[in-house]
């Protein structure tokens, strides 16, 4: 089988996703490092979003993180990131789509919003999400310590990246996770424990610059574009 190329950015969220995947599984891969400030014009020939994460497997070419690490999961031997049972499965995409494309949205409006009483607002809506995914964790977690239970699954790699960077919205926006959210605080630390997630992480050091145009409201990104109107990426 030919190997694996994996096209990344190191401070993309969605990318660090599929790094995460790809370590949980220990899959032999070659990295490509996109620079998202002056991205090749050959990006946009694997992929019509013009955004990473992208693979390329033989002469197969998949990009969206929910998509490739569905896709390496079940492609390659190692750990199983997928519940076995179809239901079991459908609860993870569920989980993952609603963070998608009802949490995510809100969550990074904020960092873009500039005006301090929508800001109030944009905080109260994202500790209520907060709220929504603790009473989720306790009922589909069981005993944890991950997402689903007692495994890792793709759900918690696609999440972890995301909550890593919550110390940029501290130092920006004021916001943190409640100590009220106990499973969600547990279920941060557990993953965050993993070795696929300490090498892929990065400190708040690394992360404060970056998101600085995100904080200003001057990132120009296909990402920033989308988040600052309130969409999904």
């Amino acid at each position: 089988m030919t190997r694996l190329t994996l096209y990344t950015a190191e401070v993309c969220p969605y990318a660090q996703r599929t790094r995460i995947v790809l370590h949980e599984k220990a899959i032999a891969h070659d990295q490509i490092e996109i620079d998202l400030e002056n991205k090749p014009a050959w990006l946009a020939e694997l992929t019509p979003t013009n955004r990473v994460p992208v693979i390329r497997h033989d002469d197969f070419i998949l990009w969206e993180s929910a998509t490739i690490n569905e896709y390496l999961d079940a492609s390659f031997p190692g750990i199983a990131l997928q519940p076995l049972d179809e239901r079991g499965r459908a609860v993870m995409r569920n989980e993952i789509r609603h963070f998608d494309n009802i949490f995510l949205p809100v969550f990074y409006k904020l960092l873009f919003e500039q005006n301090e009483d929508v800001q109030t607002d944009l905080r109260r809506q994202v500790l209520s999400g907060f709220e929504f995914m603790e009473r989720r964790l306790e009922l589909i977690q069981s005993d944890g310590p991950y997402w689903l239970g007692a495994e890792p699954t793709l759900a918690d790699a696609a999440m972890w990246p995301f909550f890593e960077r919550i110390g940029v919205f501290e130092h920006y926006r004021r916001l943190v996770l409640p100590a009220t959210c106990v499973r969600l605080n547990q279920w941060f630390v557990a993953f965050g424990a993993r070795p696929s997630v300490q090498t892929t992480t990065h400190d708040l050091e690394y992360f404060l610059p970056r998101y600085a145009q995100y904080a200003s409201g001057t990132a120009t990104g296909l990402s920033a574009q989308a988040f600052r109107t309130g969409a999904a990426n």
